[in-house]
């Protein structure tokens, strides 16, 4: 082969590597920001959750340690997600604008609770989803493990958002429109869980936490859409953690898969 040639040859051989793990690593940061977004969108319903619960003192200490850890999540998620948005000034103002959100919703912590800070701390939550959601939609994975862990952290969401409208319901928050909320996140979970079902490449191990969610569903979801009747957000409480514990079960395995790709 003459100089020439093997030259050309060697340069095109470079470039395919270094493409491919460009490729790679651009890959694995969209599922690191994927995961971080993700970890905003339920941090956000999970401190408006605990927020009523604590000054409603239902499970109040629970509520309180569940509000000061989830504050500390979001504050790192909001750094992860600005550290990682590059050029895009898009991102950079969602960054900012989760930040913002994040001291006012820390500062409401030390101020008297009524109704119209119970009223904010549901617009502060709605706003940090619609952020959260925007960028989770700028990095959504690829391939099939990475939509399955979108799909498993969308049901952690959606658990966390429907006991928020649950509680903020017996806080006196009984605008019909969180009742749709609610029964709409409940409608989202049922169509994430069939699609749970029908993956098929689950260990035996993880098949036990994917059967004991089919199992209790039914039940929760009575307790969730009976919130106009009943006053039962302790039952509600545990319900949700339940489910959360098996869910985050097929969580850890499709993190591990996805980050095989």
């Amino acid at each position: 082969m003459k100089t020439a040639q093997r030259a050309a040859c060697a340069a095109a051989a470079f470039c395919a590597l270094h493409t491919g793990s460009a490729s790679a690593s651009v890959n694995q940061h969209d599922l690191d920001m994927l995961k971080t977004a993700k970890n905003v969108e339920i941090c956000s319903q999970k401190i408006a959750k605990a927020y009523f619960y604590k000054q409603l003192d239902i499970r109040a200490d629970q509520a309180n340690s569940d509000m000061k850890e989830s504050l500390s999540q979001l504050k790192a998620s909001i750094t992860k997600l600005q550290d990682g948005s590059g050029d895009s000034k898009e991102e950079k103002n969602l960054g900012k604008f989760l930040a913002y959100t994040h001291g006012e919703l820390d500062s409401m912590m030390s101020k008297p609770y009524n109704k119209e800070a119970g009223a904010l701390m549901i617009d502060y939550s709605e706003s940090l989803l619609e952020g959260a959601n925007s960028l989770a939609g700028k990095h959504k994975g690829k391939g099939e493990e990475a939509g399955m862990l979108g799909e498993v952290e969308q049901l952690l969401f959606l658990l966390e958002r429907v006991n928020k409208y649950y509680i903020a319901h017996k806080a006196g928050f009984k605008d019909y429109n969180n009742v749709v909320q609610l029964e709409k996140a409940v409608k989202d979970f049922e169509s994430g869980l069939a699609k749970v079902n029908s993956y098929n490449g689950y260990p035996e191990s993880t098949q036990a936490s994917v059967k004991n969610i089919n199992q209790f569903w039914p039940v929760a979801k009575e307790f969730y859409l009976g919130v106009q009747e009943n006053a039962l957000p302790v039952i509600v409480l545990a319900s949700t953690d339940k489910l959360e514990q098996e869910v985050k079960t097929l969580e850890r395995f499709h993190n591990q898969e996805a980050s095989k790709n």
